[in-house]
């Protein structure tokens, strides 16, 4: 009985190119890795781009701060001057508060006498910042700013003495007052600065003296 002898296959080199296909993309024995310098200059880079980074928010953080702090200061100072301009409209200059009945320029409070005879005085408290109003001789009172603070409040009033001299007389002049507020918001490290001047008539009639 003859047995045919089967050819055995070279297990061994299949093997072999394995390993060697496994060893070049593995790369066994391969120590190549950063140097250094590399390192170093990956650093610089990193540092580098980080500063920029900075610098760019910290330009933006700036300009924004800035920028609310003087959206606030115009709506503040412009609802101030709002208020004082619709008094003085609705009112007449009450000139005997003033020592002799006349006015010295820039003048450190206004008084007015609205049309149920209600006295009023602003004045400007320069040691809180703050504009004050006393009503009928009473306790002078802060009006409230919620973001600003008022730096100076100046009163111009024309003419200086009452221009009603007598009913059969018309008035030489009407008279108007000028508002010089300046005003100021702060909003983190920035601050904002603002001077307004408004020239508001008097439009009811005076009383003669």
């Amino acid at each position: 009985m003859f047995f045919k002898k089967k050819k055995s296959k070279n297990l061994t080199a299949g093997v072999g190119l394995n390993r060697r296909q496994i060893k070049v993309a593995g790369g066994w024995g391969d120590k190549s890795g950063f140097t250094l310098m590399e390192v170093l200059v990956s650093m610089s880079i990193f540092v580098i781009v980080s500063l920029a980074s900075l610098s760019i928010y910290a330009a933006t953080l700036k300009a924004s701060q800035r920028t609310t702090a003087l959206t606030r200061v115009q709506q503040e100072a412009q609802l101030i001057m709002s208020v004082l301009a619709k008094k003085i409209r609705t009112s007449r200059v009450d000139y005997s508060y003033y020592p002799g009945g006349e006015v010295s320029n820039p003048a450190a409070a206004l008084a007015l006498t609205d049309a149920s005879n209600d006295n009023y005085v602003f004045s400007f408290d320069s040691g809180n910042s703050t504009l004050t109003v006393s009503a009928n001789g009473g306790e002078a009172k802060a009006i409230p700013a919620t973001y600003v603070q008022i730096t100076d409040l100046k009163f111009y009033i024309n003419p200086t003495t009452n221009p009603f001299i007598s009913l059969d007389e018309p008035p030489s002049s009407q008279p108007y007052v000028t508002l010089v507020m300046t005003v100021s918001s702060k909003k983190g490290a920035q601050t904002a600065n603002l001077t307004l001047q408004q020239s508001v008539p008097q439009r009811s009639g005076g009383v003669a003296e």
